[in-house]
């Protein structure tokens, strides 16, 4: 990768919170400081535990993550986030390069998939890939269409210098649902991810998006047929 592709990946990562887990402490801290150079803000996490409750309690829009940890495991971690956010994007750090593995991570919706030992040229490759599936933003704001939109850092959603007030269901479904330009989020994801209980009932997300719709006064999410939902994002 050349310098102008360098600064241009730098550009594109540099407002992005990065969640690390690892357990080896060496491992965390020169993997730490490579993340860095492309990321300001990179919360670290010792095993699978803390970085489920580090997610939990904050915002992220990459997570890198070792398998073999103590109390939790990479993979049982990993499952556990895609039932609250099926689509940020999740990259393994692993010693293994069995077929066994490679599947499980798979199944997980993986990102991308780093072998040890790793340098600094593996990381930025994987990095490359993902960013161009990012939704499109500007600074920390994520471009809609008929004016609005999403700034990631206050979770604010706005119409041109109107700020549009949100529930806290309306707040975590556009957390979601801004997670993706590409994907399609199912009805079943929206209500793991929005509404924390283990109720099963479809009809409050269909009751959360008409009450939004009516709010709005425009169709911002759109209804795909037979798979879910997602937004109108600005074509620039």
């Amino acid at each position: 990768m050349d310098s102008e592709a360098l600064l241009s990946l730098k550009e594109a990562c540099k407002s992005k919170r990065v969640l690390y887990v690892e357990d080896d402490f060496d491992v965390r801290i020169q993997t730490a400081k490579m993340l860095r150079l492309y990321f300001k803000d990179v919360v670290e996490a010792h095993d699978g535990l803390e970085g489920l409750q580090c997610f939990k309690q904050g915002s992220f829009d990459f997570i890198f993550t070792d398998i073999t940890m103590p109390k939790m495991d990479g993979l049982g971690m990993i499952e556990a986030i895609r039932k609250r956010n099926p689509s940020i994007p999740i990259v393994i750090f692993s010693a293994y390069d069995t077929t066994e593995y490679f599947l499980k991570t798979i199944e997980q919706g993986i990102s991308g998939y780093i072998l040890k030992p790793y340098g600094f040229h593996e990381i930025v490759s994987i990095l490359e890939k993902i960013v161009k599936v990012l939704p499109h933003e500007k600074g920390h704001v994520l471009l809609m269409i008929e004016g609005y939109y999403w700034e990631r850092a206050t979770q604010c959603l706005c119409q041109e210098e109107r700020e549009i007030k949100l529930s806290r269901h309306e707040r975590a479904l556009f957390d979601l649902l801004t997670s993706s330009k590409q994907r399609i989020f199912s009805s079943e994801e929206i209500e793991i991810a929005v509404f924390d209980d283990d109720l099963s009932d479809n009809k409050r997300v269909r009751n959360l998006l008409s009450r939004l719709r009516q709010k709005l006064g425009c169709d911002l999410i759109q209804s795909v047929y037979g798979e879910g939902y997602k937004l109108r994002w600005l074509h620039l």
